[in-house]
């Protein structure tokens, strides 16, 4: 199961959640390495890459002590990209987020190995753990804390909002940021509690995986790695209109989204307008002023260490049509004949 020439090339390297958006984009990035994947629920089927079993919330992530015993005398570099994504505060975010990532530094720390810790550029949101931050950002910023204190050779890779491959906008899964696009494309979110100034970051998911393939083939130099668009950000304006731009090309057109900065929202928006939406666009907009809202509307330029980004506004095209195929809004000509 797992392979034995440790400190020679190839590396023997553990990667956790390689069925999610960054591990199944990292994976084609080290067809040329010893690719061990553990995986929990989802199967997951790639050429030259072993899986075994396990779960990162257990005990010697669930592994037999033969097999947690093997992986350790073999493992050269750990890239933990496993994670609860969910924006609900509950138990099992922190089992996942903040335990798992202890589990993951024990092995990390008995095997000798490097660890590639996958953050995010929000976890600062999450800083103060006494905060009203979204729990998810809560959980990476106490997990970023055990990497940190470990003493080990670590580097922890903050991306900010990860979207598609930035020519064919390819996912594994579609996130929040996915949805609320494809919520303005199916026209159903009539007005947003966002300010238009602010910067809403994405990168695609090549982009991410380059990075972190990088760092698994070299000794670390840094204990970070932001990989953000930073300065060449889009304001949230810019990308509403390429967002309706996408519609028009669809044969979707969209009406105008109205934003709204969130005091506005507080004052007006919620005590007389929003019961009078429907019930499903209600959900909606509350869903993203409560939770959303801080991850897609950023008042400064993270930091980035991206030398190179695609553009922006292409990528987000990208992914914007492949959400669209994705879920059945297929692209129609202004005659409204498909095509």
């Amino acid at each position: 199961m797992w392979q034995t020439e440790v400190g020679r090339r190839p590396l023997n390297v553990l990667l956790t959640g390689a069925t999610g958006v960054v591990g199944s984009a990292l994976l084609p990035h080290l067809d040329t390495h010893h690719v061990t994947c553990l995986v929990h629920e989802t199967a997951l089927s790639a050429p030259r890459v072993k899986t075994v079993r396990g779960d990162i919330r257990l005990p010697c992530l669930g592994l037999s002590g033969s097999e947690f015993k093997e992986a350790c005398a073999a493992i050269d570099v750990i890239v933990h990209a496993a994670a609860d994504t969910n924006f609900t505060d509950g138990p099992e975010l922190a089992e996942t987020n903040v335990a798992g990532t202890q589990r993951i530094v024990d092995l990390a720390r008995e095997a000798g190995a490097r660890l590639v810790y996958v953050s995010t550029a929000f976890s600062a949101l999450g800083a103060d753990g006494g905060s009203s931050a979204p729990a998810y950002a809560r959980t990476k910023a106490q997990a970023e804390e055990l990497v940190g204190a470990s003493g080990l050779p670590a580097v922890i890779v903050r991306p900010s909002i990860i979207v598609g491959d930035s020519h064919t906008g390819q996912i594994a899964r579609h996130q929040g940021f996915h949805k609320v696009c494809g919520a303005i494309l199916a026209g159903h979110l009539p007005l947003i509690p966002l300010d238009p100034t602010r910067l809403v970051d994405f990168v695609p998911q090549d982009v991410v995986a380059r990075h972190i393939a990088g760092l698994v083939e070299e000794e670390f130099d840094r204990p970070e790695l932001w990989l953000t668009a930073g300065s060449r950000a889009l304001r949230v304006g810019e990308a509403i209109s390429e967002i309706r731009a996408a519609a028009e090309e669809l044969g979707r057109p969209v009406p105008a989204v109205r934003l709204v900065d969130e005091d506005l929202y507080e004052r007006l928006i919620v005590p007389v307008f929003l019961k009078s939406l429907p019930e499903d666009s209600q959900k909606l907009i509350k869903a993203l002023a409560e939770q959303l809202t801080p991850y897609l509307s950023v008042r400064e330029p993270f930091p980035s260490d991206v030398a190179e980004l695609p553009d922006q506004k292409e990528t987000l095209r990208a992914s914007l049509l492949r959400w669209a195929k994705a879920s059945g809004l297929h692209a129609r000509n202004t005659s409204g004949a498909a095509r």
